[in-house]
């Protein structure tokens, strides 16, 4: 297994992955891959990973995230390696992510795929301060959202034009809500198989690729093809970085220009029409084993989480296993009373 770390334009964020303060990834255990059309990144980019003896890779770019995250899978699956977690350049893993997908591999049956729920990114709160803001939705307040007074009104927009957005956007949430999982829009897909690998992202649009890439898996799951599960990032294994725009702020200029949101929804409607999507599916849980006395979680940057066992207070990631938390059990009873 290796950390597969896809970057274009943030050097900063680049040295992050490899900063004890942040994920700490070791480099023996990391692929870096350039996929940008900025020259001078990919030299800066490409001289880092020869100072710190970090394999890396420089692919061809065309802009787009999917083009850089199927090269991304086209050296995994070329490689002698087993499994890939993928982690956008601009994002990072937490300590308690490094561990638990290092020793993912590890278990008696390593799934193909795993995506998140409950996940979390930073996030602007004002000029100077940011927070970290779950993903989670509301469906209900979403579909019942004025959007064609905020783009008249908010950004100037035609009449028409207003109302056009206001309909994409209902039709959007109203499709994810049917296909997604629980409350999210959008489940990021982090570890994946070769046998996962072999499904690619579609080029064709600039926005949703990542989660037709998902809804793809999963259907393979639902097929029996693919052993793919959730995991709940309680607390959190990938942390998103909104504190600069990404892909869909520049795409939609900045939430005025939703044309991307037109696109996506027509392939997502392909995958309709070739029953590729599954309503109210949900996919399984993934469980993990911990050991008794587990300390990865960075609690500046997540939530801890608390199980209760015979009246007694569990700290281990809500994914523990039952196994997991039975032990802690017995070794707090005997040991730390």
């Amino acid at each position: 297994m290796q950390f597969y770390i896809l970057t274009s334009t943030d050097y900063n964020a680049l040295v992050r992955h490899f900063n004890v303060a942040y994920s700490n990834i070791q480099v023996e255990d990391a692929v870096v891959v350039i996929n940008s059309l900025d020259k001078e990144y990919i030299e800066k980019a490409k001289n880092f990973c020869i100072e710190q003896k970090i394999e890396y890779y420089i692919t061809e770019s065309n802009g787009t995230p999917a083009k850089g995250k199927n090269s991304v899978l086209e050296i995994f699956l070329e490689s002698n390696n087993d499994y890939c977690v993928m982690v956008d350049g601009d994002d990072f893993l937490t300590p308690h992510g490094v561990w638990m997908y290092k020793n993912l591999e590890k278990s008696d049956s390593p799934p193909d795929a795993v995506c998140l729920i409950n996940q979390k990114s930073f996030r602007h709160i004002n000029n100077t301060l940011y927070s970290l803001q779950p993903f989670t939705v509301n469906y209900g307040e979403l579909l019942n959202s004025d959007y064609y007074t905020m783009f008249k009104e908010d950004y100037g927009l035609s009449s028409e034009k207003a109302m056009y957005f206001q309909s994409l956007h209902y039709k959007f949430y109203a499709q994810h809500r049917k296909y997604s999982q629980d409350y999210e829009v959008h489940c990021r897909v982090t570890w994946l198989s070769k046998k996962a690998a072999q499904f690619k992202f579609d080029e064709d649009i600039a926005v949703g690729e990542d989660t037709l890439h998902m809804f793809e898996l999963k259907n393979q799951a639902v097929l029996g093809n693919l052993k793919f599960y959730t995991t709940d990032e309680t607390p959190a294994t990938y942390v998103y970085d909104e504190r600069t725009a990404g892909t869909v702020m520049s795409v939609s200029k900045f939430g005025s220009d939703y044309e991307w949101m037109d696109e996506y929804l027509n392939k997502l409607q392909d995958m309709e029409d070739e029953n590729k999507l599954h309503e109210n599916v949900k996919l399984p849980e993934l469980k993990v084993d911990y050991p008794v006395v587990y300390n990865k979680g960075d609690y500046k940057l997540t939530d801890k989480y608390i199980h209760k066992f015979n009246n007694l207070d569990i700290e281990l990631p809500k994914n523990a296993s039952d196994i997991s938390i039975k032990k802690s059990y017995y070794y707090l009873t005997k040991y730390a009373a």
